[in-house]
């Protein structure tokens, strides 16, 4: 469902993605690790249509994100990093004008903001949310529709534990029905717990690319993703 095919992108002859190829099928939720300004969101970027690669080209459900930006776009849920909702609708109302967008049924609105425990704060403006509810919001707003395609850069900042718990049990359970997932971030730990693969970038590639087995065995050597994560970037 995701694919990049040798993606390249430099900014000011600095060269942030090189050659990266990357993969996430239905049914998986692949976790993209990095040192800060690896290109994780870069790829990210990329693979939404907001940047135009140099090279190579990025996928959703087959579809070039720069040639079928239309075909690609609709099957996506997307969360930016820090992204900002509107600061003068409650809500109830960015999630119902996401849902008008996408032609998805506005009723779905309700059982969302009651799944996030946004119910109570459904009718107050965005720009009175915390970091944490405007997260839990984001996220809502990426699932209208249930998209067979999650993308979510760093989607777990700024949640307190039970946030994180509320995220990751949507995101298994849309994994569970066969989306695919990718999701950026540095919370190691809860990566190397939930993800089928985590994918590890340095210098613009694929520098470790972990299946659930390779997790698993982490584990019972004693070592952890981490480790790895320190080995690769010194």
């Amino acid at each position: 469902m995701i694919r990049f095919e040798g993606v390249t992108k430099a900014f000011h002859r600095r060269t942030v993605l090189d050659g990266l190829t990357l993969d996430v099928q239905p049914g998986q939720l692949v976790g993209l690790i990095g040192r800060n300004g690896a290109g994780k969101s870069t790829a990210l970027r990329v693979l939404t249509g907001q940047l135009v690669p140099d090279a190579g080209v990025a996928l959703v459900g087959g579809h070039d994100v720069q040639r079928e930006p239309l075909a690609a776009r609709r099957l996506l849920g997307y969360v930016p990093q820090g992204g900002e909702l509107e600061p003068f609708l409650t809500g109830k109302e960015v999630l119902e004008f996401v849902a008008s967008l996408r032609g998805v049924d506005p009723a779905e609105a309700a059982p969302l903001l009651e799944r996030f425990e946004l119910s109570a704060a459904a009718d107050r403006l965005t720009r009175e949310y915390s970091e944490g509810m405007t997260r839990r919001l984001a996220l809502a707003a990426a699932l209208l529709g249930r998209p067979p395609v999650l993308v979510l850069d760093e989607p777990l900042n700024g949640l307190d534990p039970k946030g994180v718990r509320l995220v990751r049990a949507a995101l298994l359970e849309r994994v569970s029905e066969g989306a695919a997932v990718l999701v950026t971030g540095h919370f190691l730990e809860t990566l190397e717990r939930i993800s089928t693969r985590v994918v590890l970038i340095e210098a613009g590639h694929v520098a470790r690319d972990l299946d659930r087995a390779a997790l698993d065995a982490l584990g019972a050597s004693g070592r952890t993703l981490e480790d790895v994560f320190l080995e690769v970037v010194g």
